[in-house]
C-alpha cells in the first residue's frame, strides 16, 4: 500500500504590471514545486495582474520557497504574498441567496465608502465588486449575500434611499432577475 505524502497548502496573492504570460509563468513555478492549484481569481485593474489562488503542495515545500521562486518568474516590482492555509474556511454566509447591487453616478470620493458601509451595516456580505467607467458617470456592481432574516423590500427601498442621497440611482435585486435582464440569450438558461 502506498504511504500517503503529506501535503501543504498555501493562498497566494500576486500583484504586478499586467503582460502577456503572467498566469503562465505563476502556474509553472505551482507544477515546478509539484503543486496544484485547487482555486484561482485572476482579474486585470487599471494595467496591473492580480491572481489569487491556493495550492497544494507536498510537505517539503515552503511558503518562502514559493514566494522566491514567483518573484523570480515575474517583475522584479511584483508584490508576492504567500500565506499557510492547512484548511480552508468555510464561508460564513456560504448559504444566503445571492443578490446584485448596482448603482450608478457621477464619481467623487466617499461614494464607494457610502456603498460599503450601508451594505456592512446591514450585514451583507460582499463576495465580488465592479466598478466601470460609463462615460461621465461611474457603474458600481456587486454580487453580493443576504441573510433570509433581512427584509427584502424593505432593504431595496432603503438602500434605494440612502444611495439617491448622494446622487446615485440604485438596484438590488436577486441574481436571476439581475442575470435575466441584463444578459443576451434564452431565460431558461439563466436559470441554472
Amino acid at each position: 500500500m502506498a504511504e500517503r505524502v503529506q501535503t501543504k497548502r498555501f493562498v497566494t496573492s500576486v500583484l504586478v504590471h499586467d503582460r502577456v504570460g503572467l498566469l503562465r509563468n505563476v502556474t509553472q513555478v505551482v507544477f515546478a514545486l509539484d503543486g496544484n492549484i485547487e482555486h484561482i481569481r485572476q482579474t486585470v485593474v487599471s494595467g496591473f495582474f492580480h491572481l489569487i489562488f491556493t495550492s497544494e503542495h507536498p510537505d517539503a515545500v515552503s511558503a518562502e520557497a514559493l514566494r522566491n521562486q514567483l518573484i523570480g518568474s515575474l517583475d522584479a516590482e511584483a508584490a508576492v504574498t504567500v500565506l499557510a492555509c492547512e484548511e480552508l474556511p468555510e464561508p460564513e454566509v456560504n448559504e444566503a441567496p445571492r443578490y446584485v447591487v448596482m448603482t450608478r453616478g457621477m464619481d467623487k470620493p466617499g461614494t464607494i465608502l457610502a456603498i460599503t458601509t450601508f451594505l456592512g451595516d446591514h450585514a451583507i456580505n460582499i463576495e465580488d465588486w465592479v466598478v466601470e467607467r460609463d462615460h461621465d458617470a461611474v457603474v458600481y456592481i456587486a454580487k453580493v449575500a443576504i441573510p433570509e432574516t433581512i427584509a427584502l423590500r424593505q432593504l431595496q427601498s432603503e438602500f434605494r434611499e440612502a444611495m439617491s442621497a448622494i446622487g446615485l440611482t440604485a438596484i438590488l435585486c436577486h441574481e436571476n432577475i439581475f442575470r435575466a435582464t441584463n444578459e443576451i440569450g434564452p431565460i431558461k438558461s439563466l436559470l441554472k
